[in-house]
């Protein structure tokens, strides 16, 4: 055999064997998010499919790691020159390359189940910060992963060590002249195959995320995505720090459609959209409470064990209070839903809302400060995680207690103390900070619906597994925290609002965009108010809870934020976000927005209907997708321009 062939021999075992590790991760990616598509009729074949995209995008991968090694190989053996040093560092190339590759699929496949997407450049927002590592090591349930990533990882690292050897095991005779009229050929046309393989596709555009979509199921849709790819080319999006909404409305339109949303016609300050909030009567000194708890989606309510609800406590409150059925949280993480809920901002897909480079807002925390409230926020953990504590601090926050403050017997992980201890310290500080004659606002931000789950021995086999048990306990914390609170002064002064900072993926999940995620509950309650209970319809959303609290304190403010009163407007639809989607809906129809696909769909969600509507419904799908995009480019504008604090006044 000539020495072009075996060398050619050589680089198309080592990729095909890459290929092969490969569709090994998708389909333990497959296996492990079965749940999601054990109601599919043609599931084996729609697996086949989404198979077969994967490998296609697993080739481009492959093509841009081996492209290298066929320039130099193809070349040195055409002048008869294969030095066994180079094959041995080719080798070594290929086992660190792919060991990268391998690492992003096996990481890929717990956050998928997490989040129901792929792992894209927003975890940038938390590297570096002790309590992301420490969720990822105490998870027992991510070491199968690793086990699996560094088995497939030996096993294609032996793979490529044998065909190396079996290279140099074999003598291959050196070309003559005349060879060279088949060989330079055959060479041209593996680098012009490989080029194509870097491209992915023979259309007029390099291979994309979008071309993965082939069916209606999201699920089989996201399966062929290989992640290193989809990290690669959100990356690059997150860096360039690109307005995925480009292109989409003209930013002075969107505006203008806001103002006229909110019917603003007088400018009070640079802000375009700001508004100055009048009150008759006198003002109420009420405290309030916001109790953001983690993880927290609506059909957590409706989870039941052994015929009784895991979550009584909470269902028991929501009969005695305003409950908002049809309420969301803006994004899908807990820096979007502490953000959004008091300063009235939605997130900008993946980035962060607590950057290092802090945004100022006046949002709930300014405003009340400046009437005379005190200001208070309660952590489980570390307040550097998230950037939370500068954050805070310079938005309006007095004080921030957090996992320096505990006792250390009481950090259970790297995401502090329970959801019980939080309360029962904060509820202390609560009785002694009363005791100043001012009122207070205080927000708790809870974290044991979070995994890893740590468990109270009678929680135990409170569910029919941890992500169960752990809801139980999580209501049963807040139980005591408010039949505690109930004995103080200050509780029948107090307005305690109670939602989601944003929710989980369901196990039904037809849709592209998991709402579940975004659908959380919104529960006020109060001695105050003598009309409770009272059930909402109406659509709102986290950066609604700003002026909503407002309007309840009966206090003038200026509102320069996204969000409406609940109790005095009501919103033609709700809309919100994931890292990479938009989504909008109304009582009938769920719009989502793709921006790295252009893409859009409309679908009838309240029973789950999977057939993209948007050709029969275009007029609604236009509605919703102005409305929703209008909303998110004037609040990307307000925050580029640092239009959001109370600098921005002229």
């Amino acid at each position: 055999m000539k020495k072009p062939l075996l060398t050619l021999q050589y680089l198309l075992s080592v990729h095909i064997s890459a290929l092969i590790i490969l569709t090994v991760f998708r389909c333990i990616l497959y296996i492990a998010n079965m749940h999601y598509v054990n109601d599919v009729d043609d599931k084996l074949s729609l697996f086949g499919g989404a198979i077969l995209k994967g490998v296609q995008f697993d080739n481009v991968m492959a093509c841009y790691i081996v492209a290298l090694p066929v320039a130099v190989l193809t070349i040195m053996s055409l002048f008869n020159k294969v030095p066994a040093a180079v094959i041995k560092g080719f080798n070594i190339y290929f086992i660190i390359l792919y060991t990268i590759v391998f690492a992003f699929s096996a990481a890929d496949i717990p956050y998928f189940k997490y989040y129901f997407m792929h792992m894209g450049a927003s975890i940038f927002n938390w590297i570096g910060f002790e309590g992301t590592a420490g969720m990822i090591f105490q998870e027992s349930s991510y070491y199968i992963y690793f086990a699996v990533f560094i088995i497939l990882s030996f096993l294609f690292s032996a793979m490529v060590m044998s065909i190396g050897k079996r290279l140099l095991k074999k003598q291959a005779a050196n070309l003559t002249k005349k060879d060279y009229k088949f060989y330079i050929p055959v060479v041209i046309l593996v680098w012009g195959l490989c080029f194509l393989g870097i491209r992915g596709t023979f259309e007029r555009y390099p291979l994309r995320v979008g071309d993965a979509y082939f069916c209606n199921n999201s699920f089989f849709n996201q399966l062929g995505v290989n992640p290193a790819f989809y990290f690669v080319k959100s990356s690059s999006a997150f860096f360039k720090k690109n307005n995925k909404l480009a292109g989409t409305i003209d930013q002075k339109d969107a505006i203008l459609f806001v103002q006229k949303e909110f019917n603003i016609d007088t400018k009070i300050d640079s802000n375009p959209i700001s508004r100055l909030v009048k009150t008759e009567g006198a003002p109420k000194d009420a405290n309030v409470i916001i109790i953001l708890m983690e993880s927290m989606s609506s059909e957590n309510l409706d989870t039941e064990y052994q015929g009784n609800k895991l979550m009584p406590y909470l269902n028991d409150l929501i009969d005695k209070s305003y409950y908002f059925e049809n309420f969301y949280s803006s994004g899908i993480h807990t820096n979007n839903g502490i953000a959004s809920t008091l300063y009235g901002f939605p997130p900008i897909f993946d980035q962060t809302m607590m950057s290092a480079d802090v945004d100022f807002y006046t949002g709930l925390p300014i405003n009340l400060k400046e009437q005379g409230y005190q200001t208070l926020f309660f952590l489980t953990s570390n307040p550097q995680y998230d950037n939370m504590n500068s954050f805070l601090l310079e938005n309006g926050f007095d004080r921030i207690f957090s996992q320096y403050d505990y006792p250390k017997e009481k950090v259970v992980n790297n995401f502090g103390v329970q959801d019980d201890y939080l309360f029962e310290y904060g509820l202390n500080k609560l009785s002694n900070i009363a005791e100043q004659k001012k009122p207070f606002l205080a927000t708790f931000m809870t974290v044991s619906n979070h995994p890893p789950y740590v468990i109270p021995k009678q929680f135990m086999d409170a569910g029919k597994n941890d992500a169960e048990s752990i809801l139980r306990f999580a209501d049963h914390s807040l139980q005591d925290f408010m039949i505690n609170a109930a004995k103080q002064e200050w509780y029948d002064n107090t307005i305690f609002v109670i939602l989601g900072d944003h929710g989980k993926p369901s196990d039904k999940q037809p849709y592209e965009m998991c709402m579940g995620y975004n659908h959380v509950p919104l529960i006020i309650y109060s001695p105050l108010f003598d009309d409770m209970p009272k059930r909402f319809e109406q659509f709102g959303g986290q950066i609604d809870i700003f002026p909503t609290v407002m309007g309840l304190l009966n206090r003038p403010y200026i509102n320069n934020s996204l969000g409406v009163d609940l109790f005095k407007t009501e919103r033609p639809y709700m809309y919100f976000v994931s890292d990479s989607h938009l989504g909008c809906v109304d009582n009938n129809f769920f719009y989502i927005y793709n921006p790295a696909t252009k893409t859009d769909a409309l679908h009838k969600y309240r029973n789950i209907e999977e057939e993209n509507l948007i050709q029969q419904y275009p007029n609604v799908a236009d509605s919703m997708k102005n409305y929703s995009i209008s909303m998110m480019l004037t609040a990307d504008y307000l925050v580029k321009n640092k239009l959001t604090g109370p600098n921005s006044k002229q």
